[in-house]
Formats: structure tokens, C-alpha cells, sequence
């Protein structure tokens, strides 16, 4: 027993990435596939994961084998490679702690039946994630955001258990959606963008590494093995149950998921409400668990990126500075603007960042890739052969849907 502790007590820096990961990701994009066109999507869920997976493991590898973040190493690929990374992060990061927030807050507000309106909803839940980040150990803050992945598996396996008891009454008009097409095709693009992650997430897990040893506790390169391929594994897992979730729920029904998050969840929650208060309970607290980890991973990672990137960039200074609390005040705000202009547009929110992180999916995946495969990276840590033409393949992959996307919004293809 002991020695189980004691590994549970290592696991951490890709915990974190599993708990930002299991988010919209999940709840929304998964959720959405499954309602909107059934099973068949596990396959895109199966794929996504499947190739996407050497450049998630690449970046904790090779900070684990540098003593160093990727950010560090992309410098060292060239200035266009740290700023690419930068461009994307401030492209992008608004508009995921919005959605998340936003999401987060739909939640909170439909449980505790609050009258307060969404965006100071939003606020209330970015002031307590940001108290949190401040002021709580991070040694606690590991081990609250632990429990909240745990609440999160046992209550999204009771909720899939649920849903089969759940009877769909298949609408006579139903037509199932065809995926060739160019509705269906941009779906499928923004489903894979952020499945399980957008790939500049890889740049946490390495950040929280890092911070690990930098608070002095150990992790070597066996307790990252384990550390990564453990999370990986519930990751990809709890996206194909999420996407069971929706296809025994909705697919069929003739419903459609609203692109406002109040609504979405609303919709989720009266279908789990014919089996009773406790059943709506159950999806309810599925729902908050992974929202609120994935809000407050996020707001604990964008301001570590953007400070060590600063410093990466301005390595003139012979000593590091640390504006983190300045960046996560900055983003608080930038987010609060976001959600106050654009916060009901959920799925235009979602869609957006998705597809943001998609395009630029084949480029860092590409950084990862050439961090690990360069001349000076150890050979012994090397990754095996299968791994390399994963790799390949993956580029490929992802290579492939962009050039498809690409041609899909000119309407070239449809």
C-alpha cells in the first residue's frame, strides 16, 4: 500500500495536462459527435488519439531528458520556432478560457439554480480558480486537482451506465448527417483539433515538469513512463465514453445540441432528469468536475507559458523574472472581455479554437518531432523505431486534414 502512495504521490505534471485535456474536448466536441452522428465518430476519436500520441509523449520526454522545457528547446530550433509557439498561444488562449469558463459556469449556474447572470457566473469561478493558483500549495493544488479527476472518472462511468437506461425514441423525420460533407467535414476537423488536445498543450505537461523539480521532488524518466502513458490512456478512454454518452442520449431524438452553452447543458441535464433528481445529480457533477479542473489548469498554465516564453525570448537577462501573477491577471481580463462580447456564441467559441489549433497542429507537432530526432538528443532515450514511423505517420495525419480543410473552405470539395 505504501508503495502504491508513493507512486500516486509522483504521478503529477501529465495528470495536470490530462485534467486541461478532459474538457471541451470531451464534454462538448465528443458529446456533440456522438448526438449529432452516432458511434461511427469513436473511430475519428480512435485515430486523433492514436497519431497525436508521440507528440504529447515527445515533450515530456525530452524534458525529462534535458532537464528543460520544449520552449527551451524551440529556441534552440530557431527564434521563428519560439514564436510560432507564441503567436499560436495568444491566437488562441482567450478564446479556450472563455469556452471553458463559459461551459464551467452553465454548469454551475444550472445546479445551484443561480439567478446571477452568465458573465458574473464567469467571473465568480476565474477569481476563485485564480485564489486558488495563488495561494494554495501546489503540492495541495496537485492533489485537489487529483481528487477531481477521480470524482470525474467514477461519476462518467455510473453516467454512461445511466444512459443506457435511458429510452431514445427515434424521430420518424430523423435522416442521419452525412459526414462527406462540408458541414460535416468541418466537424470532423474541429473534433480531431482538439482531440484529446490541442498539441501546444504538450508545452504544459513539460512546464509542470520542470516546476516539479524545481520544488525539489523527484521524477525521473521511469516515473514519467508511467505518469504520461497513465493519463494518456484515461484521456483517450473518457472520450470515447463521453461520445457513447451523447449517441445513447441524443442520436436519433431529432434534438439538436444549441450553440449556447446555458442551453446545451440544460438539454443534457432534462434527459438524465426521467430517471430521477440523484441521475441528474450524477451528469451534473460529471459535468462540473471535468469543467472545473479543465478551467483552472488552463488559467495555471497560460501565464507559466507566457512567462517562460518572455524569458526564453529576452535572454539578455542574466536571471529569470517571474510575472506569472501579472499574465494571470492580464488573461482573467482578456477572458472576462472575450466571454462578455462572444460568451453565449458557445459553439462558435469552441469551433474557433479548435480549428486555430488545428492549423497549426502539423507545425509543432513538427517541433516535437525534430526536438526528439536532433543529433544532440541523448541516443539512448531515444524513441523506438515503431515510434518514429508513428511519428511520420502522425505528420502525415494531421498534414492530410489540413490540406482537406484547407480545400473544404474554399469549396473545393463540397
Amino acid at each position: 500500500m505504501k508503495k502504491i502512495i508513493k507512486t500516486i504521490n509522483k504521478l503529477g505534471p501529465s495528470i495536470l495536462w490530462a485534467s486541461a485535456a478532459i474538457g471541451v474536448s470531451h464534454i462538448v466536441q465528443s458529446t456533440r459527435a456522438g448526438a449529432t452522428y452516432g458511434y461511427i465518430l469513436i473511430v475519428a476519436v480512435i485515430l486523433a488519439n492514436f497519431f497525436k500520441y508521440p507528440f504529447f509523449e515527445f515533450a515530456t520526454r525530452y524534458t525529462v531528458v534535458k532537464n528543460e522545457t520544449v520552449l527551451d528547446g524551440y529556441k534552440k530550433i530557431g527564434d521563428w520556432a519560439i514564436y510560432l509557439f507564441v503567436g499560436l498561444t495568444l491566437l488562441t488562449m482567450f478564446t479556450i478560457q472563455a469556452g471553458v469558463t463559459r461551459v464551467t459556469a452553465a454548469i454551475f449556474q444550472n445546479w445551484l439554480d443561480l439567478k446571477l447572470n452568465f458573465f458574473s457566473t464567469s467571473l465568480i469561478i476565474l477569481l476563485l480558480c485564480g485564489f486558488v493558483i495563488v495561494f494554495v500549495n501546489r503540492k495541495y493544488f496537485d492533489r485537489f486537482v487529483k481528487i477531481l479527476i477521480l470524482i470525474l472518472i467514477i461519476s462518467t462511468l455510473i453516467s454512461v451506465f445511466l444512459t443506457n437506461q435511458i429510452p431514445v425514441i427515434v424521430s420518424r423525420d430523423f435522416v442521419p448527417p452525412e459526414i462527406l460533407s462540408s458541414v460535416g467535414l468541418t466537424f470532423l476537423i474541429a473534433l480531431i483539433g482538439w482531440m484529446p488536445s490541442p498539441i501546444d498543450l504538450s508545452a504544459w505537461s513539460s512546464i509542470w515538469i520542470m516546476e516539479k523539480r524545481k520544488n525539489k521532488e523527484d521524477f525521473s524518466f521511469k516515473d514519467n513512463v508511467l505518469d504520461f502513458n497513465l493519463s494518456y490512456i484515461v484521456t483517450s478512454i473518457l472520450a470515447i465514453i463521453f461520445l457513447i454518452l451523447g449517441a445513447n442520449v441524443f442520436y436519433g431524438s431529432g434534438e439538436e445540441f444549441a450553440p449556447s452553452a446555458t442551453t446545451f447543458v440544460h438539454q443534457l441535464v432534462q434527459l438524465y432528469a426521467s430517471l430521477g433528481d440523484w441521475s441528474k445529480n450524477i451528469i451534473l457533477l460529471t459535468a462540473l468536475t471535468t469543467m472545473l479542473s479543465t478551467t483552472l489548469t488552463c488559467l495555471d498554465a497560460f501565464p507559466k507559458v507566457l512567462n517562460k516564453s518572455f524569458n526564453i525570448i529576452n535572454q539578455d537577462s542574466n536571471e529569470e523574472k517571474n510575472y506569472e501573477t501579472i499574465f494571470l491577471v492580464f488573461i482573467i481580463l482578456g477572458t472576462l472581455v472575450t466571454i462578455f462580447y462572444i460568451g453565449e456564441r458557445m459553439k462558435y467559441l469552441v469551433d474557433l479554437a479548435t480549428i486555430l489549433s488545428f492549423m497549426t497542429a502539423p507545425f509543432l507537432a513538427y517541433l516535437n518531432y525534430k526536438l526528439i530526432f536532433n543529433i544532440d538528443f541523448p541516443k539512448q532515450y531515444k524513441p523506438t523505431k515503431f515510434l518514429q514511423m508513428l511519428s511520420i505517420s502522425g505528420l502525415c495525419f494531421l498534414s492530410f486534414f489540413l490540406v482537406v480543410f484547407i480545400l473544404n473552405y474554399f469549396g473545393l470539395i463540397y
